[in-house]
């Protein structure tokens, strides 16, 4: 197990390196927006509702998995107290580095979004979690880590890749190409005892709404989000612990 978290460490951190889209931090624009009482945080071509996060302002508010220079500066700059952990050095490196310029108070850690033990119990009002639950073997463990730290009334935002996109694969037979269903899920990619190989697992609607259900979270909110790619259907849920 160990080695399947190192191999996604090296991988986030190639994608850095790479500059992927995804790895931007904020623009000076929308920083000044978030400061201004107008924070948003984008979901593809839509954003977290605002109702979701409407409280935020003097919340501790646990930004998992979601280094980079983006969601937790600007939960920061919005006035939340912020804690983000992120498996990414490299990912980790843009928050400290926004966060010294803008005289921002962020908590950073690098560690594990499946090991949230040096959390206690009930302390965070908001978990906001973007997409990179398809880098764990098991969401239920992430679920169960974050109900426990959550406070009574808390709230868990967070985002996945629909199942359609592990089940389909695309077939180019010289006409354009189309998509076929082609893998049971759940699924995995990737190989941890190999080099350089790309680690990700498809999760069923079961695992992801079922397995927050079965660790005591209420599903309160329901958002998808269609790219041009017809796999490429993303969703987030709200859950709160009442």
């Amino acid at each position: 197990m160990e080695d399947i978290f190192k191999q996604v460490e090296k991988n986030i951190d190639n994608l850095v390196i790479n500059n992927v889209e995804w790895a931007m931090p904020a623009t000076q624009e929308q920083i000044q927006a978030a400061r201004n009482g107008h924070l948003e945080l984008s979901f593809f071509d839509k954003s977290v509702p605002d109702e979701w996060i409407s409280g935020i302002k003097g919340k501790n508010v646990l930004c998992l998995a979601g280094a980079g220079g983006l969601q937790a500066v600007l939960l920061a700059c919005a006035g939340a107290n912020v804690t983000v952990v992120d498996i990414s050095q490299k990912m980790l490196d843009k928050d400290r580095e926004i966060a010294a310029k803008e005289g921002l108070d962020i908590r950073i850690i690098h560690g594990n979004m499946c090991d949230l033990t040096q959390f206690g119990k009930d302390f965070f009002d908001y978990i906001i979690n973007p997409l990179s639950l398809m880098y764990v073997p098991d969401v239920k463990v992430v679920f169960k880590e974050c109900y426990r730290i959550l406070k009574k009334g808390g709230c868990f935002i967070m985002a996945a890749p629909n199942p359609v996109a592990y089940i389909c694969d695309f077939v180019d037979d010289g006409k354009g190409g189309y998509y076929k269903a082609v893998n049971r899920l759940p699924y995995a990619a990737g190989n941890p005892g190999s080099q350089d190989t790309w680690i990700e697992y498809g999760h069923t609607m079961e695992e992801y709404i079922g397995g927050q259900i079965a660790c005591g979270f209420v599903i309160t909110g329901y958002i998808e989000c269609q790219q041009e790619d017809i796999t490429e259907l993303y969703f987030m849920t709200k859950a709160d612990k009442l």
